[in-house]
């Protein structure tokens, strides 16, 4: 099991959810800026991008996708060597309480969720999480909206209340969130950057800029930079 062996001698699994880069289904505030075939684009760069990243914890990735009939698609977009499993669910709480419950049932020992807008996630920030998974501690890292760009269980820590009734894209959702693990023991990660807006985006391209990154997302950007307006470096 190498690097998936933790203390509960259960692997640990990385919960991604993602739709079809359909345009005008994905990135839709960023689409009403620079336009949804581009925003689609992005998206898809997005999500390559995080999983360059996330490949380096050496866990399981299960792929939680929508819609239900998209999984070819999504298959040929981010490659056969995952897990990919469709969406199920209401909302979005529902969605995220269905990928914990079931990759439990799978026999995993823990779990952290994410999504695709933060691509430039630091991996340290991940793997800082799944240590803290290994103390039984749930996880959450902030996002600079008042959202999260993740969310670690356990078996024995899972709250599903978490998710039930959250007033979900509102700036209140980390808070929110934070309220009902007054029970648990919480580690909390450094807050990170989502990317829905241009000026997210602008942010996005100057941070990776300076890293002097070169990333899917940042080769789209660099051929593409009349998209963040004629101030962009």
């Amino acid at each position: 099991m190498n690097d998936q062996d933790r203390s509960s001698n259960t692997p640990f699994c990385l919960l991604l959810f993602v739709k079809n880069p359909i345009p005008g289904t994905v990135k839709s505030r960023l689409g009403r800026s620079i336009g949804f075939e581009a925003a689609a684009a992005l998206y898809g760069c997005f999500a390559r991008d995080l999983l360059f990243t996330t490949q380096q914890l050496g866990i399981d990735h299960l792929i939680f996708y929508a819609p239900a009939a998209a999984e070819t698609a999504v298959q040929d977009w981010l490659g056969p060597q995952y897990t990919y499993l469709p969406q199920q669910g209401d909302d979005l709480g529902d969605r995220m309480a269905h990928a914990f419950t079931t990759c439990f049932e799978k026999g995993y020992g823990g779990a952290l969720i994410t999504g695709s807008d933060s691509p430039d996630l630091p991996l340290a920030y991940l793997q800082h999480g799944l240590k803290a998974l290994e103390q039984q501690q749930v996880v959450i890292g902030p996002s600079d909206d008042g959202g999260y760009y993740t969310l670690g269980f356990t078996p024995e820590t899972f709250t599903p209340g978490v998710f039930a009734d959250m007033p979900w894209s509102t700036e209140t959702v980390f808070e929110q969130t934070l309220q009902r693990l007054q029970s648990c023991s919480v580690h909390q990660l450094p807050t990170w950057y989502d990317v829905d807006t241009l000026d997210d985006l602008r942010h996005f391209h100057q941070r990776l800029s300076q890293a002097g990154a070169q990333t899917e997302s940042m080769t789209f950007l660099q051929q593409h930079l009349d998209l963040l307006g004629h101030d962009a470096p």
